[in-house]
């Protein structure tokens, strides 16, 4: 069934905010970015927004949900390639909106919110991750515990500094002890 215009503006609009306000999170932080401010980046009237999200917190969840979309619709690429390779592409997209993952961490006791996305968010990349592993031959048990650790592992990697070469013995390392014959 098509879509009325009213809904494809909405959609666009929608679209537009998001864009908007994950430019200005990144940008200004996100403690700094006030709806106010992203109201006036788009020219409309500050009450606009919560036509769309009834908080901040809501709208960094929209913004965190557009960018794992497309971030999703990637993954095709890496499909098949060595488990190195899979985590080093999704550590530098998580890296691209590093900012936000700091925010959503510091934020975690103070928003429900923004608790309960990190959990599905969480849950949502270990099922992926189970299943890349089991695909390569790994056994339930192990690829959980495995998918735990590359979780943790992309997490330290993002929250912590670190050299290239350091990323990539981290890195190497993982993929070495998640082989099938491991088990």
């Amino acid at each position: 069934m098509a879509k009325n215009k009213r809904n494809i503006d909405l959609d666009v609009k929608k679209k537009e905010l998001e864009e908007t306000a994950a430019r200005l999170f990144m940008e200004d932080g996100f403690e700094a970015t006030s709806m106010n401010r992203i109201s006036r980046a788009l020219g409309v009237a500050p009450n606009t927004l919560y036509w769309y999200y009834a908080s901040k917190d809501e709208l960094l969840v929209g913004v965190l949900n557009r960018l794992l979309s497309d971030t999703l619709k990637q993954i095709p690429s890496v499909t098949g390639k060595p488990l190195k390779e899979q985590m080093g592409w999704a550590l530098q997209q998580f890296e691209q909106s590093r900012a936000l993952m700091t925010t959503v961490h510091s934020r975690l006791n103070q928003s429900p919110v923004i608790h309960d996305w990190h959990e599905q968010f969480h849950s949502f990349v270990e099922t992926l991750v189970v299943r890349s592993l089991k695909a390569n031959g790994i056994g339930d048990q192990r690829a959980g515990t495995l998918a735990t650790m590359a979780i943790f592992l992309i997490e330290g990697l993002l929250a912590h500094p670190h050299s290239e070469k350091q990323r990539t013995d981290i890195l190497e390392w993982f993929a070495q002890h998640t082989a099938a014959d491991q088990e």
